[in-house]
């Protein structure tokens, strides 16, 4: 039996998401196999949360916890943190130091995918077609003309850093540009301004599955909401959204989002399970952004790939820590 410490909580909005996720992952992981331990970070504490919902205090210099009086190390580290640490990069820096095994992607590629402006520009700089942005920094301070000079409306005013679309708005009117810019900065120190691109929204799933790539189903997402894309209400909403699994397109659409997500997924060198999102629009497709800890509600959009093809959740992740075990 393998020891495997289930890492969710985070330091960002995306805290109760992540928990959520937990649960799920939680109530899915082979008690056979594995024995699991929810722990859940934050700023404030790391502690290991037992079935009593007891607190007991993990050790930051080995990540390890004490039961009645014995030291529970572990074999792996399954992070469902959606944000910072866990999505960032340090987390996977503090695991290294270790020698701890993880089931995300790398340190490096932790960073650049969770950083828009960096991921795109590496995207772009392989051919793969990205909306045109712009990047500042809060003490920046940009004019609305500053803006409007470099981009046409509408536009999406996201965090540069950040995730499930906390802090993003869909802007059409000048005016509503800066009150735009304050919400993101309340999120991020940086601001990440895309253009707006008419078509639809498609997202795949991939993960390595016994040694070889697995590309899942395309997803088409309709969103419902006010905004009329796929933020944050959209996302956790029941009914705000229609994921539609596989995706209403064109059997030669469907496989240039799968190739270009194998693609992507070797060239960015990402491990575990991610999700990369697009828009395709008049015969082109273009890369919206890559989520190494996808969500895992009951809600979420990899599960439910998943499942279409006969994969469980079970299967699902156990996949996943039997590679990243193997590997590491």
């Amino acid at each position: 039996m393998k020891n495997i410490a289930l890492v969710a909580g985070g330091d960002s909005g995306e805290y109760v998401i992540s928990v959520n996720s937990a649960k799920i992952i939680r109530k899915n992981l082979d008690p056979e196999r594995f024995n699991v331990f929810l722990v859940q970070i934050s700023q404030k504490k790391w502690v290991y949360v037992d079935n009593h919902n007891t607190e007991h205090p993990v050790d930051k210099n080995d990540f390890s916890i004490t039961l009645n009086g014995k030291k529970v190390l572990f074999d792996c580290a399954l992070i469902t943190i959606h944000g910072t640490p866990g999505e960032d990069g340090k987390l996977q820096g503090y695991f290294e130091l270790l020698g701890i095994p993880y089931t995300t992607s790398g340190l490096l590629q932790s960073a650049i995918t969770f950083n828009k402006h960096f991921c795109n520009a590496l995207v772009a700089q392989w051919g793969i077609k990205t909306a045109r942005s712009i990047k500042f920094f809060k003490y920046d301070k940009p004019s609305v003309e500053d803006i409007v000079s470099k981009v046409n409306l509408p536009v999406f005013v996201k965090p540069n850093k950040g995730g499930s679309s906390l802090g993003t708005t869909f802007v059409k009117d000048t005016k509503d540009l800066l009150p735009a810019v304050n919400l993101c900065l309340e999120h991020d120190d940086e601001v990440f301004i895309e253009e707006y691109i008419q078509g639809t929204e498609l997202t795949c799933g991939a993960y390595i599955r016994k040694g070889e790539l697995l590309v899942l189903p395309v997803t088409e997402i309709v969103s419902k909401t006010d905004a009329a894309f796929f933020d944050y209400q959209a996302k956790y909403t029941q009914g705000a959204a229609d994921e539609i699994t596989p995706a209403r397109i064109p059997d030669n659409v469907t496989k240039l989002v799968q190739e270009t997500t194998s693609f992507l997924y070797k060239k960015l060198e990402l491990k575990g399970i991610c999700r990369l999102d697009y828009i395709y629009s008049n015969g082109l497709l273009f890369f919206l952004e890559a989520n190494i800890t996808p969500g895992m509600s009951e809600r979420s959009i990899v599960p439910q790939q998943a499942e279409y093809i006969g994969i469980s959740l079970k299967e699902l992740f156990s996949d996943v820590l039997e590679e990243t075990m193997r590997a590491g």
